[in-house]
Parts: structure tokens; sequence; C-alpha cells
């Protein structure tokens, strides 16, 4: 039996020892997914927050004297600022 197995590892060693990394490297970057797409979230509801925030204000015609970029933009940078922590 054990003549069988040392066999079998003998072939397969890479292939086992390879998927094993990859599993385990899939789990030490799970957490690092989910922080990414808990910041997509945020970026995405504050982009919305502000660009409502904008277009009740109307303050559009200052701010696109001053930066040059449109609302959608100005919404963006700040969904990005609110979501950086």
């Amino acid at each position: 039996m054990s003549n069988k197995f040392y066999e079998w590892w003998k072939n397969h060693r890479k292939f086992v020892t390879y998927g094993a990394f990859i599993i385990l490297f899939g789990f030490y970057l799970s957490p690092v997914v989910k922080e990414a797409k808990y910041k997509n979230q945020c970026i995405k509801y504050s982009t919305n927050g502000a660009l409502t925030k904008f277009n009740k204000d109307d303050i559009r015609e200052t701010l696109l004297e001053e930066t040059g970029l449109n609302i959608d933009e100005l919404a963006k940078i700040e969904g990005y600022k609110n979501c950086i922590n």
C-alpha cells in the first residue's frame, strides 16, 4: 500500500503542491478582495450623494468656472475623497 502511495506522490507532487499553494494564496487575498468590494460600494454611494448635493445646491456655475470639470467628474472626485480610509 505504501509503495503505491509513494508512486502516486512521486508522479503528482508538483500538481498537489502548486494546487495547495494557489488555494492558500486565495485565502490570503480574500480580505483584500472584500475590502476592495466595500470600497467600490462606498465610492458609488458617495458619488450618488455628492451628485444629488451638487444638483440641489445649484452650485454648478461656480464649480465649473473654478475647476473646469463637469458635475459628474466632481461627484466622482468627492466620492473618492469620502472613501479614502
